[in-house]
């Protein structure tokens, strides 16, 4: 059993970048790409997806644009009491009258109404960026987020099932210590349902004797360097 288990981990030691698909060497079973260029491009293209697919629903994608709202406020307020208070501001020279003083600015011309994408109503755009909803939905969702930051939900601790408050609907523990314990305990769950097959328990052992006669190796190497 142990001679074929490490002739299969000595068959195993190469295997496709999922990224590029070319043959590398693993440190262990774990690796996946092949180099770190692999592993950002891979690492980009999976956030691109899950974020086309998070801004696939409007109201998903109001809730994103009002968070970063709310964060660029919170930081215009942050620096603005440690900016020093701008110079004052001269007066603007008068420009001579042209030709088409009579005519509509450029901006003007430009402002065509857009539907919004959450009502459906049409709005004149507003601001410098070009707005996709209107400023009565910006308004409903900036209020939505004040009140869901304010408010703290009940929740249960996954580990020790006492009730806890949190402000993140995400909270699974109470505390720092539950949520090492619990850890903890996923780990060795997972680790038993692993070894729980003969064959991976064969295969675990094979690699605990090639990393240690590797690592006896470079010892004995490095002890006949001294000696010399």
């Amino acid at each position: 059993m142990h001679a074929k288990a490490d002739r299969e981990i000595t068959r195993a030691a190469s295997a496709d970048c999922r990224e590029c698909g070319r043959p590398f060497s693993p440190k262990n079973r774990f690796v996946r790409y092949c180099s770190d260029g692999c592993r950002s491009v891979a690492a980009r293209r999976n956030n691109v997806e899950r974020r086309r697919r998070h801004l696939a629903d409007p109201e998903e994608r109001a809730m994103r644009l009002a968070r970063a709202r709310a964060y660029a406020a919170a930081h215009n307020a942050g620096n603005r009491g440690e900016r020093p208070p701008p110079p004052p501001r001269r007066r603007p020279r008068r420009r001579p009258a042209s030709r088409n003083a009579g005519s509509p600015g450029r901006s003007a011309r430009a402002a065509k109404p857009r539907a919004c994408g959450l009502c459906g109503r049409n709005f004149a755009p507003y601001g410098r960026s070009r707005p996709v909803y209107c400023k009565r939905c910006r308004a409903k969702f900036d209020k939505k987020l004040a009140e869901e930051a304010g408010r703290a939900r009940t929740l249960n601790c996954k580990e020790c099932g006492k009730a806890f408050s949190a402000q993140s609907c995400a909270a699974r523990y109470c505390s720092g210590y539950c949520r090492a314990v619990g850890r903890m305990r996923t780990s060795r769950e997972s680790s038993r349902r692993y070894m729980a097959d003969p064959r991976k328990q064969a295969l675990t052992a094979a690699r605990r004797r090639a990393r240690a006669a590797a690592r006896n190796g470079k010892e004995k190497g490095s002890a006949k360097r001294r000696s010399a």
